[in-house]
């Protein structure tokens, strides 16, 4: 399980990575060995930051 500050590491490496062109965030996120439920709140911390990276339905 990931502590508070780690989740917002990754969620700032992912968000570089899509700002460079690597991929979706769900991807980006995908290629980093977390845990589901730390997964999901690496990915609320990247809405939170970056609303504009939800996916949309």
């Amino acid at each position: 399980m990931l502590k508070d500050f780690q989740v917002r590491v990754v969620a700032n490496a992912c968000i570089t990575r899509v700002n460079e062109g690597d991929s979706t965030i769900d991807q980006v996120v995908s290629n980093y060995p977390v845990q589901a439920d730390d997964r999901e709140k690496v990915l609320a911390h990247v809405y939170v930051i970056r609303p504009d990276l939800v996916p949309t339905k």
